[in-house]
């Protein structure tokens, strides 16, 4: 393959070659340097720092400094906001009962309910005036259990199917 180097677009292409070839090169030779042009505009009389000899500076003590602390100046009143309140986590919502009446046994003077937990499948006794969960067990009848918990009352019925009943 042959190149035709008197063809106008190929001339174009070396020439610029050539001319980046010498840019590059002097570039390289002498590399320019941070300063190495002067600013017209400057004025290079005062470029020396004064001489202040043995003067010190020394802050203030920060307690002449309380009243910049007790009005700053990056708020539109000149006061410190106030610190923001912690908000109370409400209280968690009380348990519901979670027992089913088993069975019950009454001798004399005491009246025991055998409850099951729902949340446990634990078997429970629980006399009359025992609290469990915060409820507390207030009377027992044949037929059921009346718990109570502040204001709130659930009376449980014993299970007509439960087995091993006897009056």
């Amino acid at each position: 393959m042959q190149i035709d180097l008197i063809n106008r677009p190929t001339q174009m292409l070396s020439a610029t070659a050539i001319v980046l070839a010498l840019v590059v090169a002097l570039q390289l030779r002498y590399p320019a340097g941070p300063g190495d042009r002067p600013d017209p505009h400057a004025d290079h009389a005062g470029d020396a720092l004064p001489d202040f000899g043995d003067t010190r500076f020394d802050p203030p003590p920060m307690t002449l400094l309380s009243d910049m602390l007790d009005r700053p100046l990056f708020f539109a009143n000149r006061r410190m906001p106030e610190p923001p309140r912690p908000v109370a986590a409400p209280a968690p919502p009380p348990t519901p009962l979670r027992l089913k009446l088993e069975g019950i046994a009454i001798t004399g003077e005491t009246r025991v309910a055998v409850l099951r937990s729902t949340a446990t499948n634990e078997l429970l006794q629980l006399a009359e005036g025992m609290t469990h969960d915060g409820w507390t067990l207030d009377s027992v009848n044949a037929n059921s259990a009346k718990f109570t918990r502040g204001a709130e009352v659930n009376e449980l019925p014993l299970d007509p199917g439960a087995t091993g009943r006897r009056r």
